[in-house]
Order: structure tokens, then sequence, then C-alpha cells
């Protein structure tokens, strides 16, 4: 929908393959596979107000759910002052305003492919983030001949990853207020460099070995790459966003070492080393803050620590999401 509330005609959306704006919005059919899965997520990492927001909303249609995820950190060491909030409730379809979200978690498209409003309510907290354009969304596979790609992968890739998947660096403005005894008692104005991303497809979590996935921003770019391991494969995918366009990451090196906080589980600072048709870079990331969660399934559990980390390039700082899944089968 548009700010005036009316629908927008869809159009090409950048050069982003056959994706045009009304793939913003939810995709319905008239079947969905036992592993559907379709999510909108999003960050704004920012230091300056102390205050970072991590969102997430996702159908899994094929068994009519929907989970909802809002965690908002104030505090790196007391998780008192921080909110993890989750939500996971029956759906009988999408909704058909295109409002996606629960009774506190509300996710809504203002201009496709650029603008975005966030809000969440409970006693303790109110929130409302305005996500805006800060470079086009980049589809993943894009600069990638699809059939070699499945030859590379085979089909099978297509069990563990939903079929379509954009990613996009944002520009971040909004308020989260705190509240006691129902009045508001502080107000953090955000205004900062967030991240976004759009999947729909198959997604079988337990035949995902694990991952490592970075959203990182820094001044004059965006950077998102993944590496993925399933199957017996590894798939490497990514891309750097800046104003003269996108440019493919080809191949991700991860070193990771652990004991953050004494955890010997939890990252405590990685290394990327990445390609690109053009040069290679390296990324450093130490974590600042990371976040437990898990997902238990009849078939097995996935684990991911999501960390608020720093990170370093060339000797330029940047800031963001360093994502470290993995995945236990029965």
């Amino acid at each position: 929908m548009t700010e005036a509330g009316k629908p927008k005609k869809p159009r090409s959306s950048m050069g982003l393959g056959k994706i045009t704006e009304k793939d913003e919005f939810k995709h319905v059919w008239r079947q969905y596979q036992e592993y559907h899965n379709e999510s909108w997520y999003f960050n704004a990492i920012d230091f300056h107000a102390n205050t970072h927001v991590i969102t997430r909303v996702g159908y899994r249609m094929g068994v009519n759910e929907l989970e909802t995820m809002f965690l908002i950190v104030l505090d790196k060491s007391d998780d008192s002052k921080n909110l993890a909030y989750f939500n996971r409730i029956p759906v009988k379809g999408y909704p058909e305003d295109d409002v996606y979200g629960d009774a506190k978690v509300k996710f809504q498209c203002l201009v496709p492919m650029k603008k975005w409003r966030l809000a969440f309510k409970d006693e303790r907290f109110e929130v409302e983030l305005i996500f805006n354009e800060r470079f086009p969304p980049y589809i993943y596979m894009s600069q990638e001949d699809p059939g070699e790609a499945l030859k590379k992968y085979g089909m099978e890739i297509l069990k563990v990853a939903a079929t379509r998947h954009y990613e996009q660096g944002m520009n971040v403005k909004g308020v989260v207020k705190l509240k006691e005894n129902g009045r508001i008692k502080e107000k953090r104005q955000l205004n900062c460099q967030g991240h976004r991303d759009h999947s729909w497809g198959t997604r079988d979590w337990v035949l995902i070995d694990g991952w490592n996935w970075v959203a990182c921003q820094f001044e004059d770019c965006t950077m998102n790459f993944t590496r993925v391991r399933a199957l017996g494969k590894v798939f490497e995918q990514g891309f750097i966003s800046t104003s003269t366009g996108h440019e493919r990451v080809m191949t991700v090196e991860v070193e990771t070492q652990f004991g953050f906080e004494g955890n010997a589980s939890v990252p405590k600072s990685s290394t990327f080393n990445i390609t690109t048709p053009t040069r290679k870079l390296n990324i450093e990331s130490k974590t600042w803050k990371s976040i437990y969660l898990a997902r238990k399934m009849e078939r097995g559990s996935t684990e991911v620590h999501e960390q608020i980390v720093h990170f370093e390039m060339d000797g330029r700082q940047g800031y963001g999401i360093s994502e470290y899944m993995s995945s236990q089968k029965k």
C-alpha cells in the first residue's frame, strides 16, 4: 500500500530481475508446502542512542502459524532492562490489509522497496520506527545464472533456503519510549543505519547444519553476506551496496574465536575474508552483545547467536549484526 492507503501499480524494481514492487507484500498460493516460510526481518543498531532493535515476523502457512520476535537492547549486561518478545500463534491465513504481525508488533510497507513503518507496544515499551531506503534492494542470485547455480548446489537447495530472497541497507529514524506504571519515563530517539530482508518459499531449518550471516553498515556502504552449510555443501552468497550500485560477493571464508564473556559456545570475534569479481576484503567483527535464540522441532533443534557487533575493515569502523547458527538433528 502507498502512504495514501491506495494500491500502487507495480513496476520493475530497479533491475532486480523478475521481482517487482508487489513482491514487497505477501505471496498467497493455493497450496503451501509443509516447510513454507515467508518472513520480514529488520534491525536498527544505534550506539549513539544506546538503543538497538531487532525484529522479525514470519508466516509458516504450511502449518498455519505466525511467529513474531521483537528485541530491544538497552544494556549489554543487564537483560532486565531489555526486551525479548516472542510469540507463536495459529492463523488461518495472511492478513488482508498487508499489515503484518500480532497484537503488539506491526510491520507496514509505506512505499514498496523504499519505506517501512514498524511499531511495537506493551506495558514497558512503545516503539515507532521508519525505515527508509539507503540503497536499492539486492535479490540473492540475481548476478548468477540460475541454471549454473542449481547445477553447482543441486535441486536440494530449494529444500533448505527460501526460494526468493532480497536484502536492503536502510536509514532508520524513530523513537523508543520507556514506560513505568503506564507513564512515559524516557524517550530515546534513533537516527541510524539499519538493515532488512524479505524471503519466501521453503525453508527446512533442520536440514541446515549451520550458517554465518552478516549485515554490516559502513559510512559509504552496506555489506551483507552469508556462508551456509547444508546437505554436505557450502553455499556462499552476498553483496556490497554503494552509491554506484551492487557488487556480488562470490566467496566467504570465516574464522571464529569463541569465549565471549567466558562462554565457550559463544563467538567473541570473527574474521571474514570475502571475494567479489574485482577484489578481496577482510572484515573483522567483535561481539558487543550476544542474544541466544532457540527453535525446537520434532526432528531436532536450531540455535542462533544473534550478535550486535563492531566491524573493522581497513581501519574503518562499522556496526551491525553477525549471526551464528547451528542445528542438531535427532
